[in-house]
């Protein structure tokens, strides 16, 4: 029973793993990442709006929704601030396909998965 109490204790005892998590290579990127902190103030106060972070491509995609934005839902960006061009359906559609969802970083998912 000492040797069970012993083990438990020393197991108790060690440091949590951290696991922060990183979007594009912040640690918080609605307030530091400057284009998204201005797309941010726009849709701050909106109902049922979110900014959701996928993988797409092996790259992070950054998705604005909502309800004001246009039906087309192009509002997906790089990291960088770069927007995604999706006028052609084909490409969109792969979008639509192959994203994943990664978190979160703001409100809800308003146009699903």
């Amino acid at each position: 029973m000492l040797i069970a109490c012993i083990c438990l204790g020393s197991c108790a005892t060690e440091e949590p793993v951290d696991e922060q998590f990183s979007t594009c290579e912040t640690s918080d990127a609605l307030s530091q990442l400057t284009w998204l902190k201005e797309q941010f103030e726009l849709i701050r106060n909106t109902p049922v709006s979110g900014i959701i972070l996928y993988q797409f491509n092996s790259r992070e995609v950054i998705e604005i929704q909502s309800p004001l934005m246009s039906s087309s839902n192009q509002s997906q960006y790089y990291c960088d601030g770069t927007k995604l061009d999706f006028d052609a359906p084909e490409i969109f559609q792969d979008f639509l396909a192959n994203r994943v969802e990664v978190k979160i970083l703001y409100g809800v998912d308003l146009w699903g998965k």
